[in-house]
């Protein structure tokens, strides 16, 4: 994992302290779409003064934070307001304005808060009337629909409903000119928002808000769809005229699980390759939405000592020779076509040695559809049979035993909480979080077949491998390294900082009226997801994330961009509040040469990280490389791609 330098508190302070000397009240800008969330009432406050200062540096005009009632009301009736009136004093004092979310921690007389919906009533009238006209938003509860956040217990929709009837008119009472946001629902879960509003519960609320996270796919693939289907769902029940708010949305930088290099490296090594002296190819085709290197895997990280790493798409799979590619990466994308799977198969027949992770490969088929959108049908484990792999999963018959034994710290995640290395192998720590869903086995091999498990899964009596080599014999000659088990989402810094604006841009073309990343601060407490979350790392250093939304800031201001898509090429124009034009373009995912005819003149031209972009322009005609990466041009607009 990067170490990072730690800044001195001492130099911290006295930097600071100096920058206070020159600030000026900055009014808040309440129309901002640009918003981010950060645990300033909690483990982040320490620092909330300095970290708002770099808010209002990248154009950020919203911070949305808990407001922890038990924190605040630590004995029933005893009230200390001290950590929340300076958080609105820095607030104010940065031009930012505060979303509130509640409860944040509640009081042991109030738990499980489900159930005192009097109490919460009662405390968030009392909060409301305290912050009349500066806490302007609140919302009410985060992701009431999710296991982790409904406090302690199993999420009810009719049971949020019945709290929303209570807790939205308190809010009212405190503060008439407040406004009541929908509880941030985990992911788009339209059935559980239907049931709140089939509850009775439609009209308790000022603002809808989901949290539509999406690891898996780029976001021009499924979010437009996702703000459409919600907008539906509204109006159905007569509230479609309602703002909509994502109070959550974002990417990781998340690192790869620190044993998984070191096991690939030692099984290639048992298998003749060495690595120093090796191309690793990996999948990678924008036509069917497969983005191995991106989403469901890692293959730099995953391979850091391979002498090359190259992309090759599916058509290219034809020419694929073990003799020329021996080893092939596929990752955790689930989905493939069946002319790629037989080629994949033929591939190991002939010798050649595929790794795949973080998934079952080939579980769905994949085809496009008459507009050239990949289409996913599930096939099953049976796809699996060719490779002569066989695998169970928690909810098989005869695998009880294992739920109860799995940790439960966030109920989703069902961690293995033991694990061992085989042998061969023993020397590798196998430290860190690998979820508990799939288990290899070797019920398909031939006599003339070795298995050859590398991490084992350890249940007390029963031990389970999670990570194997399938070497082969026979008719088959290469091998299959597989570890369908997830060690987490796997995302770069730089892929992080790409999807940012993107994420934003079709939001605001949607008509999201804020759009709030996912987090300020990364906690770095261990490589996983959550804790990498931040535009900024933990000693305040600036991530290419952080450039990325000031960039965005910057450029797109209050404005709604027109988007639209031609093939892989992805297109944004807008004009800022002078009237100056600007056009983004990006690329799906990988690097292209293109040409956009357009009329005006290019001003500037910024890439995603601000930084200045090389282009031509000639007689009407812009020449670049567009990328995954946004590249911002100012003062064109009337543009279109030259085929």
């Amino acid at each position: 994992m990067r170490k990072y330098i730690i800044l001195s508190s001492l130099l911290s302070v006295a930097f600071f302290a100096k920058a206070d000397e020159q600030k000026q009240v900055k009014p808040a800008d309440v129309d901002s779409p640009f918003g981010i969330c950060a645990h300033l009432s909690h483990r982040e406050y320490p620092e909330a003064e300095v970290s708002m200062k770099i808010m209002n540096e990248a154009g950020i005009g919203f911070v949305r934070t808990g407001f922890p009632w038990s924190r605040i009301e630590s004995k029933r009736g005893v009230f200390d307001y001290t950590r929340w009136d300076n958080l609105m004093k820095y607030a104010e004092e940065n031009g930012i304005t505060i979303s509130a979310n509640f409860p944040s921690g509640v009081p042991k007389y109030a738990r499980p808060f489900p159930h005192h919906a009097d109490e919460m009533a009662e405390a968030l009238e009392k909060f409301a009337s305290r912050y009349k006209g500066k806490i302007k938003y609140w919302e009410m509860v985060n992701e009431p629909n999710h296991l982790s956040f409904w406090g302690g217990l199993k999420p009810n929709a009719k049971e949020y409903a019945e709290l929303l009837k209570k807790i939205y008119p308190a809010i009212k009472r405190g503060d008439p000119n407040t406004t009541a946001v929908f509880g941030g629902i985990a992911g788009v879960a339209l059935p559980y928002i239907e049931d709140v509003f089939k509850a009775g519960a439609a009209n308790c609320f000022d603002v809808m808000n989901i949290h539509p996270y999406d690891w898996r796919a780029i976001p021009e693939e499924k979010l437009i769809d996702k703000i459409n289907n919600i907008r539906k769902l509204m109006k159905k029940y007569g509230v479609g005229d309602k703002e909509i708010w994502f109070s959550e949305i974002g990417h990781t930088s998340s690192f790869i699980n620190p044993c998984t290099p070191k096991y690939y490296a030692r099984a290639l090594e048992m298998l003749g390759v060495d690595l120093a002296e090796t191309t690793v190819y990996f999948l990678g085709d924008e036509k069917y939405g497969a983005y191995v290197n991106a989403f469901k895997g890692a293959v730099y990280q995953a391979f850091p000592t391979a002498k090359k790493i190259k992309r090759i798409d599916y058509d290219s799979f034809k020419n694929l020779k073990p003799s020329t590619h021996r080893v092939l990466y596929i990752g955790g994308f689930e989905g493939i076509p069946h002319f790629a799977k037989v080629e994949i198969v033929r591939y190991v027949r002939e010798g050649g040695i595929v790794v795949s992770d973080n998934g079952v490969p080939f579980y769905f088929l994949l085809n496009l559809d008459e507009n050239g959108k990949p289409v996913r049908k599930a096939v099953g484990v049976k796809a699996l049979r060719p490779f002569r792999i066989a695998i169970n999963t928690f909810n098989d018959k005869g695998m009880e035993f294992i739920k109860p034994k799995l940790s439960q710290k966030r109920g989703y995640q069902n961690t293995i909480a033991k694990l061992f290395s085989g042998e061969g192998f023993e020397d590798i720590n196998p430290n860190g979080y690998f979820n508990g869903r799939v288990y290899l086995n070797d019920s398909l091999l031939k006599p003339e077949d070795k298995f050859i498990p590398f991490l084992w899964a350890d249940f007390g009596e029963k031990k389970l491998p999670v990570g194997a080599i399938y070497k082969y014999g026979g008719d088959m000659k290469g091998a299959f390294i597989a570890m369908f088990t997830s060690g987490g989402v796997v995302f770069s810094e730089k892929l992080q900082a790409q999807m940012l604006p993107r994420e934003y841009i079709l939001s605001r073309s949607m008509r999201i009226q804020k759009i709030f990343k996912y987090c300020f601060r990364s906690s770095e407490i261990d490589f996983t997801r959550e804790s990498h979350f931040g535009i900024v790392r933990k000693n305040l250093e600036k991530k290419p994330a952080y450039y990325s939304y000031k960039t965005l800031t910057s450029m797109l201001g209050k404005s709604i961009p027109t988007y639209k898509r031609e093939g892989h090429i992805h297109i944004a124009t807008w004009k800022k509040s002078d009237g100056t034009p600007v056009c983004a373009v990006w690329k799906s995912m990988y690097k292209e040469k293109v040409k956009l005819e357009y009329k005006g003149e290019v001003k500037d031209a910024k890439t995603f990280l601000g930084e200045n972009a090389k282009y031509s322009a000639n007689d009407g005609i812009l020449s670049f490389v567009a990328r995954a990466g946004i590249t911002y041009f100012v003062g064109i607009d009337d543009v279109k791609l030259v085929k």
